[in-house]
């Protein structure tokens, strides 16, 4: 299997990682990773809103009380989750584990310093014996370079077809600050944060406090703007560490360095985010949808989230039909305030190939030209709708992914 060069989370400085495989999955694929800091490191996660959440993301929010943290260990192809008082020791324990692991290399660290996840099938209880022998192994192959990188982005990877990594840097002051990330994420994804498991580290000198500030903003527009099947996770975290060691002034309050960390984070969570939709489970397409024109970016979340969503949008862009009333239909039924006589929708990624096929409530006139442009656009590998509703200055972008029979396939042998 080929390895990806993109180097990630042990970019920044002050990170080790390793991923193994300790028999979890059935296939024999990689199953677990492990992150970690030479320091303790300001931390912050997001966590899924689902009710049933997943044992691990309750241990998670407890040791993350204090915004501080120093590993994350993260096991896939089971959840952890619907498992009851028991899963959670079974999270604690898996905590311990990597504790005592690395006490015996000489890193001591505290078990409400290990933040862990999970992902797979919900049910199931961890084998903890499997999970011992992974946590031995991570222990034994913590790294820093391309190689430990790639091994972790592949250790939290489920039904997705490839890992998922990006890095960034940005100057602050006279300092270069890096951020790394890897994700998974290819089913169960509907923005209602978190849909995916996502670690992210940083070299950023930033308080507890900026760090959650920053998270939150970056997730809330990205995230929480993408959706493959419209089923949040009850397990998904998106996480980060900050090891302080790029020596920038410490971010501890909103302003300007907090503005431009939290802008390279963004852009970081959505180059992750696009790859999460692109590896969609059977996905073939990618589609894009503007929403401009609205009073409110609220007001447009909902517009852009109905088309997304709507399942009759996902098979037309998956066979490259331009039935565009199935579009303006899920805009109609969003909930939105919307005034049909001031709806437009434009089909294509820019001028002259685009083409606006309704416009301030009435079809607009095709000619052959536009017809085989409209067509052409719609067999895109990336298809772009742009909606303007007409009503104000607001606008957001959402992606989302087409529907195909290989989608079906995959979800109902999941267990099987």
């Amino acid at each position: 299997m080929a390895k990806s060069s993109t180097r990630s989370i042990t970019l920044p400085r002050g990170f080790q990682a390793a991923g193994t495989t300790c028999g979890i999955k059935p296939s024999g694929k990689p199953d677990m990773a492990l992150i970690l800091a030479e320091h303790p490191c300001a931390a912050a996660a997001v966590f899924t809103k689902n009710r049933l959440p997943g044992a691990p993301v309750i241990a998670g929010k407890r040791h993350l009380r204090n915004g501080r943290a120093q590993a994350i260990v993260i096991n896939a192809g089971i959840a952890n989750d619907a498992t009851g008082q028991e899963g959670i020791d079974n999270a604690l324990t898996t905590c311990k584990l990597v504790t005592q692991e690395l006490a015996g290399r000489g890193i001591h660290i505290q078990p409400r310093d290990v933040v862990p996840s999970s992902t797979g099938v919900i049910g199931p209880h961890l084998p903890m014996d499997k999970i011992a022998r992974g946590v031995s192994q991570l222990a034994k192959k913590l790294a820093r370079g391309p190689k430990p990188d790639d091994d972790a982005a592949r250790g939290i990877m489920t039904t997705d077809l490839t890992p998922k990594s990006a890095n960034a840097s940005v100057k602050l002051g006279s300092a270069t600050v890096r951020l790394g990330g890897i994700a998974k994420g290819s089913g169960m994804i509907a923005p209602n944060m978190a849909t995916m498991l996502v670690f992210i580290t940083t070299d950023a000198a930033i308080s507890p406090a900026m760090l959650k500030l920053a998270l939150r903003q970056a997730t809330a527009v990205s995230f929480n703007r993408i959706s493959v099947d419209q089923h949040t996770s009850p397990s998904d975290t998106v996480a980060i560490l900050a090891s302080g060691l790029a020596g920038n002034r410490a971010i501890t309050r909103p302003g300007n360095a907090l503005d431009i960390f939290t802008e390279k984070l963004t852009q970081l969570c959505n180059n992750l985010a696009y790859q999460i939709v692109k590896d969609g489970e059977g996905a073939t397409r990618v589609f894009h949808v503007a929403v401009t024109g609205a009073r409110t970016e609220r007001e447009a979340d909902r517009v852009a989230k109905a088309v997304v969503d709507s399942p009759l949008v996902k098979t037309a862009v998956h066979g490259g039909d331009p039935n565009w009333g199935r579009i303006v239909t899920a805009a109609g039924y969003s909930g939105a305030p919307i005034s049909p006589q001031k709806l437009s929708l434009t089909i294509g990624r820019t001028r002259p190939q685009s083409v606006c096929v309704f416009d301030k409530g009435v079809p607009r006139p095709l000619t052959p030209a536009q017809e085989r442009r409209l067509k052409a656009a719609m067999k895109q590998k990336e298809v772009y709708f742009n909606l303007d509703l007409g009503r104000g200055n607001a606008a957001v972008n959402w992606l989302g992914c087409d529907l195909s029979r290989e989608y079906i396939r995959i979800n109902a042998d999941y267990t099987t």
